[in-house]
């Protein structure tokens, strides 16, 4: 009896150590995979917009939403975009972009006395047979013309892309109204259902939640009535970091317009915005 007591006391303490090192063994990989998260957690805004138009447009001048938010120790709305670090892509040298401030919002000024179109054929691959050099293969040869054809169908977008890496804080992806860049000025038209599914064209995933939104658009250009301006932009904020794998979360807003014949005025495009995406 004393003998089993022995063994059992034995097993107790065998089991107590084990438990110990355990123990040390989950705090210590907490901690770093804590200090991994916090090494590696960086936050980005990204900002695309892309515009096309299918003929000329003449005395251009687009005023479109920026994000922004507002700023109390300037009493001012400010945005994350800044063009001296922004590329731009197939903008003509005659094209001035810049930011200007309407009703004190931060509006993109995209303007010019001609805006003309771009337009590329189509590039057919080239299959590569066993044994062949690739090098040995004809390149294939880019044709640009300011028109469609036959020879150049495929309608070239304008591109602007800025990507912010330092706000200098982590950002509010679940409820970034009134606390992060929203594209501004914005009128709030609906919501949208967390169960998932797809709005206006764009997917709503899973746990996700957000609203259908509203902004106007300040444009004036002559044009032929059957032209189509389209017009393209997309601000995300995010929040990443690393653990066993990258992680993150993050809030977007998205729209997309055609705009027909020859415009001046103000109009209202609609597009959404999603909070809550993602890991948290």
């Amino acid at each position: 009896m004393a003998k089993h007591a022995k063994v059992l006391r034995n097993l107790l303490i065998v089991a107590g150590i084990i438990a110990a090192i355990l123990f040390v063994v989950v705090v210590l990989i907490a901690a770093n995979l804590g200090q991994s998260a916090s090494e590696s957690f960086r936050s980005t805004y990204h900002y695309e917009l892309t515009i096309s138009t299918s003929g000329p447009i003449e005395d251009a001048v687009l005023l479109i939403p920026l994000p922004s938010r507002y700023d109390p120790e300037t009493g001012t709305n400010v945005t994350p975009v800044d063009l001296s670090r922004a590329s731009l892509s197939n903008f003509d040298s005659n094209i001035l972009v810049r930011i200007e401030h309407v009703d004190g919002d931060p509006m993109l000024n995209i303007s010019a006395d001609r805006i003309d179109p771009i337009y590329k054929n189509r590039i057919t691959p080239i299959p590569i047979m066993p044994g062949q050099n690739e090098s040995e293969l004809p390149k294939p040869t880019h044709i640009y013309s300011d028109q469609y054809s036959e020879e150049t169908p495929v309608l070239v977008d304008m591109k602007l892309y800025m990507l912010d890496t330092n706000p200098e804080r982590e950002i509010e992806t679940r409820t970034p109204i009134g606390a992060e860049p929203l594209l501004a000025p914005y009128r709030i038209v609906g919501n949208l259902s967390d169960s998932g599914g797809s709005v206006d064209d764009y997917y709503v995933g899973p746990g996700s939640s957000g609203y259908v939104v509203e902004v106007p658009f300040i444009l004036s250009y002559d044009t032929a009535d059957d032209n189509v301006l389209t017009v393209s932009a997309d601000f995300q904020g995010a929040n990443q970091w690393w653990i066993l794998g990258w992680q993150s979360n993050a809030y977007h807003e998205r729209l997309r317009h055609e705009f027909t014949g020859p415009c001046n005025g103000t109009y209202p495009v609609r597009g959404v915005l999603v909070m809550g995406e993602g890991v948290y």
